[in-house]
């Protein structure tokens, strides 16, 4: 293997030292800045405090009958008045600490008229005792009795249809800092499950039992939840860095259970990853559960806080993708809630990147490129049919901007922080967890996600998140390059230039690596543009005979290079060494590979001295993919190998067996 040579230039003169600090030339472009919590609470007359609701379901239809009992502090100087969300429900009546209230139901809202005003800083118990009626089409609230099936009822009001089972306040930032308690009486027949710990099972004597289930920590109504059906159960622990014993119980279908052991058998595994405290600490809530979703659940799952929601069809196996980021979640969304869903890639793009660091984990720094790699065309394909910034998307749960380029700002990020160390997590994650700290169980926003990391880090970071959150688009680079001899030396010279399309900015900061791939030595270095065009020189020993641009895959970008080879319209797929298998191997070894559509595809085989033993040709398919397929020859030993693809900086080690 040749030799990398890291080029630490000045930044000002001829190139950039590092990925951080970093910090723009001349002032920011102007935006609204959303100040965060305090904002959104300051509007809003009162503080949840705390529900109590008990439902009585009687499972032969849609309806039911609730008792809900709130507990509100006033915001307000003199509060005679509050409304909370209320849909598709009838209010049969509420009181005050016993008195009856006057109540109105307008469109979407229960507003309630107090007896006595509450003065600011006082709280109140309210009784409100509401009804479903059978009929009522299925929204927030979910019951059903397919043929063949198990009568199932459950609710799923993520992002804001809980207002249809349920009377509260339907948005994330004002949560009950002393929890929840769902009461439920069902046939005795049927088994439950809800946010938190079932404190009892209580046997009612007329054919029904009522389960007490108690959350007690802060929670957005939209991730609470309860299901009710014929559940069978089972369960494994995980045991928190902190000592605690987490149980992690899963409630399934009969027909499931078995499938379901192994489905879930990683589970506690990808707990102890997260958790870890180089990562993102404890564990923290008191359990974590899962249960199938309704019949036609339209999602992949859904993470209520503590008790996960699956796609009935995922429960088998095969979908540890989807429960890493669903866990990652109770960190990153429950725990953590943005303050309003303009802000839904601190939950989502959190979540997206967990689960490719979780794959990573699982499978190796390949599997986690080539992950990641699909996040991108995923990104590039919404990008060009509708762009538009992270902050504040049209469509809240947009895969290609809030998910996937939501993970590539998580994973820029740590570039720009300078934890590029794949082995050993370090500043960048230990911002993620003066985040988590600082705002426990609360409901920051991007500003204050900023703020964190800033001090965390001793960066300013305000350029990348205006770069990255606040505009659209993605960096599309033009990279022109010659070389001439000087003395006994050569002359690089670059010119980077950025095209990046409507509502992006002109140019992006973001510091740019560039691999000089020579015959003898590679030489890494990092442009740091402050302009466009942006010009830099380097001096190196010898004649490069190409440059790969972001070698290890940091930057969401395209790229066309020119001096070696003139680009194509439209996002260029940088060329990728995506994985090698098996590993170990015996004769048959297959690479797969990405980049640019049609072009050539080679993969280099060096022994342990940089002797090229094998060279495997090919080319990439329409969709920039190939598998190229190697038979090992007899005069190859047994050995450990190194594999690198042409145009590129990926290199992978390859263990070949007798």
């Amino acid at each position: 293997m040749k030799a990398v040579l890291f080029l630490l230039l000045a930044a000002t003169a001829r190139g950039f030292v590092a990925p951080g600090p970093v910090a723009p030339g001349k002032p920011l472009p102007a935006r609204c800045r959303y100040d965060g919590p305090a904002l959104a609470e300051s509007t809003h007359a009162y503080d949840a405090r705390h529900y109590r609701v008990h439902f009585s379901l009687p499972m032969t239809d849609g309806s039911f009958t609730c008792h809900e009992r709130i507990w509100l502090t006033s915001r307000m100087p003199s509060m005679d008045t509050f409304s909370l969300h209320f849909a598709a429900l009838v209010c049969d009546s509420v009181k005050r600490e016993g008195t009856p209230l006057a109540f109105a139901t307008p469109s979407g809202l229960l507003t309630v008229t107090l007896d006595t005003p509450l003065a600011e800083g006082d709280s109140a118990r309210f009784d409100i005792f509401y009804h479903r009626d059978a009929g009522t089409p299925n929204r927030g609230f979910f019951y059903g009795r397919p043929p063949g099936g198990h009568v199932h009822a459950m609710t799923c009001g993520c992002p804001m249809d809980n207002r249809y089972w349920l009377a509260c306040w339907d948005l994330p930032f004002d949560k009950p800092e002393r929890g929840i308690e769902f009461n439920l009486t069902v046939p005795d027949s049927l088994q439950t499950c809800s946010n938190g710990l079932c404190d009892s099972v209580t046997a009612n004597g007329d054919g029904t039992a009522t389960w007490w289930w108690r959350h007690p920590y802060p929670i957005a109504t939209y991730l609470m939840t309860f299901s009710v059906s014929r559940f069978v159960t089972w369960s494994q622990q995980f045991v928190n860095p902190n000592g605690d014993t987490i149980p992690i119980p899963y409630f399934v279908w009969p027909e499931d259970s078995a499938a379901s052991v192994v489905g879930f058998a990683n589970v506690p595994a990808m707990m102890a990853f997260f958790a870890d405290t180089v990562l993102y600490g404890a564990y923290p809530f008191e359990k974590y559960g899962t249960v199938p979703g309704y019949y036609g659940f339209p999602w992949g799952a859904m993470e209520h806080q503590t008790m996960m929601m699956l796609h009935p069809s995922y429960v088998g196996g095969g979908h540890d993708r989807t429960l890493a980021h669903e866990l990652s979640h109770m960190w990153w969304g429950d725990m953590v809630t943005q303050v309003d869903f303009r802000h839904v890639w601190l939950n989502e793009g959190f979540g997206t990147y967990s689960e490719c660091l979780y794959t990573g984990h699982a499978d190796g720094r390949p599997a986690f490129q080539s992950l990641m790699t699909s996040k991108a065309y995923t990104f590039f394909s919404q990008d060009r049919q509708e762009r538009f910034p992270v902050f504040d998307p049209p469509d809240i749960y947009n895969l290609g901007t809030s998910y996937c380029k939501g993970a590539w700002v998580q994973h820029m990020l740590r570039w720009v922080t300078g934890d590029t160390t794949w082995e050993q997590p370090g500043i960048f994650f230990e911002g993620m967890r003066a985040y988590g700290d600082s705002f426990r169980y609360g409901t920051p926003s991007t500003e204050d996600y900023c703020r964190v990391m800033e001090r965390k880090t001793g960066l300013e970071l305000d350029w990348f998140f205006d770069e990255w959150i606040y505009q659209a688009g993605f960096p599309r680079y033009f990279l022109d390059w010659t070389a001439e001899a000087v003395g006994d030396s050569f002359r690089v010279v670059t010119t980077l230039s950025q095209d990046n399309g409507a509502q992006a900015p002109a140019f992006f900061r973001t510091p740019l690596p560039v691999l000089l791939s020579c015959a003898a030595i590679d030489t890494l270095v990092c442009i740091r543009p402050g302009a466009s065009p942006q010009v830099d020189t380097f001096t190196l020993g010898s004649c490069p005979e190409e440059l790969v641009v972001d070698p290890d895959n940091w930057l969401l970008d395209s790229c066309y290079l020119t001096g070696i080879g003139e680009g194509s319209p439209g996002p260029a797929p940088r060329r990728r060494l995506l994985a090698v298998s098996p590993n170990p191997a015996g004769s048959d070894v297959r690479f797969e590979l990405c980049g640019p559509p049609g072009a050539d595809a080679r993969v280099f085989v060096y022994d342990r001295s940089g002797r090229t033993v094998a060279t495997v040709s090919g080319s990439l398919g329409p969709t920039g993919r190939a598998q190229l397929s190697w038979r090992r020859d007899a005069r190859v030993p047994a050995g450990v190998y190194f594999c690198r693809a042409a145009g590129t900086g990926d290199a992978a080690k390859l263990v070949l067996l007798d």
